[in-house]
């Protein structure tokens, strides 16, 4: 199968190519509306063009949409735009990514999504910080397998149903949350408002850097980190773990413990301080510097199990969001913010009926975890074989 540029076959970032009439109709859609589950981009809204032509990034409806920016690209947001109108304007933080005639649209789609594209292009991200971001020559240069139109109609065909059943298993075993949220309700219906600082209760650090100078004498080992992609809403994805060249003494600061809640900084506004709690997955772990780790301290009330339903709360949530810093539809908290996050005081009876229950959540959904596991590794194996001629 031969490959050829992707700059090749489609246009990146293309201009809108036409003249708008100030008041025509238009879709507006932000960063958040992109769906990392769905590979969809949807409008927020219809909007003149004349409030939108200056600051936004133009496409057409069927366009496909790459986001270029920490933690987004990581976190795998590319979809298809699915306008309401011909022409919309979005996030200047997308790149977009028009088919030429030569390539069928769900086909491409289908290959950026994979975990080759995402990998190599963290890699070739620039710029440091919150701020790194995948280049248009990324993209422009990227090698895509091209068989023959009808082939690739075929391939696509098999992944958009693959996809779908990789979806409706994590639609399934979304009722783990809204049995945990149930449980949480009771016990705070229970307490009062008594609220201290996070940090009174716990250490929050934040994680390992990549690319930081290390003297040339330094002595390091490879450790696995976690990175933003790893951290889930109340799960590890660890399909994919990468290793960071690291010094004794930071193995010591950043070295996960059983029980640790990671955290991310940011994302979409709806994952604000998204994460889950460190079981001991690996044998050895670190985190990334846009993942934070919070260790409660010794003689905390809280437990982890409530601190990490509490965390995952509407009035978390709610918190999260007013303190959040935004822009061009990213929401990112620093670690000042997490440790003024407000939790309550309760008692140990409370928290242990809490995980009584909690223990009993996690045993009925476990097949459908489970379930989940083997559909999306199955997923991935038939992804990689369409890329390589195998299907």
């Amino acid at each position: 199968m031969k490959t050829v540029a992707l700059g090749e076959i489609a246009n990146i970032n293309p201009r809108l190519g036409r003249t708008m009439a100030s008041d025509e109709p238009v879709s507006f859609v932000p960063m958040a509306y992109l769906s990392d589950q769905s590979a969809a981009a949807t409008p927020e809204s219809v909007r003149p063009f004349g409030e939108v032509a200056k600051g936004y990034t133009p496409m057409l409806d069927g366009d496909l949409l790459v986001a270029k920016i920490t933690p987004c690209f990581e976190n795998g947001k590319i979809g298809q735009a699915q306008l309401t109108t011909r022409v919309g304007m979005g996030s200047t933080e997308f790149h977009v990514v028009r088919p030429s005639a030569e390539i069928d649209a769900r086909y491409l789609l289908h290959f950026l999504r994979t975990p080759r594209v995402n990998q190599a292009g963290r890699l070739r991200m620039t710029g440091s910080g919150g701020q790194r971001r995948v280049p248009a020559a990324y993209l422009e240069e990227l090698g895509v397998p091209l068989p023959p139109l009808d082939e690739q109609r075929r391939i696509a065909t098999i992944l958009d149903r693959a996809a779908e059943l990789v979806r409706l298993t994590a639609q399934a075993t979304a009722f783990e949350g809204a049995l945990l949220r149930g449980a949480l309700m009771r016990v705070i219906a229970s307490l009062d408002d008594r609220r201290v600082p996070l940090s009174s209760e716990a250490d929050i650090v934040s994680g390992i850097t990549k690319g930081r100078k290390l003297s040339s004498e330094a002595q390091t080992q490879e450790v696995p980190y976690l990175a933003v992609s790893n951290v889930q809403a109340g799960h590890l994805n660890l399909t994919s773990v990468r290793t960071i060249a690291v010094t004794p003494a930071e193995l010591e600061r950043y070295r996960l413990q059983r029980d640790d809640l990671l955290l991310t900084e940011g994302g979409d506004p709806d994952k604000l301080g998204r994460g889950t709690l460190w079981r001991e997955e690996l044998p050895l772990s670190l985190h990334q510097n846009h993942v934070f780790r919070v260790r409660l301290k010794r003689g905390a009330s809280l437990r982890p199990a409530m601190l990490a339903a509490w965390v995952a709360s509407s009035e978390s949530r709610r918190y999260f969001l007013r303190s959040a810093k935004q822009t061009t539809g990213i929401a990112s908290i620093n670690k000042a913010q997490l440790g003024e996050l407000p939790v309550p005081v309760m008692d140990g009876a409370t928290q242990a009926r809490f995980e009584s229950e909690l223990k009993a959540i996690e045993r009925a959904v476990e097949p459908l975890r489970q379930r989940q596991a083997v559909v999306h590794v199955l997923f991935e194996t038939v992804q990689a074989r369409a890329f390589s001629g195998e299907l």
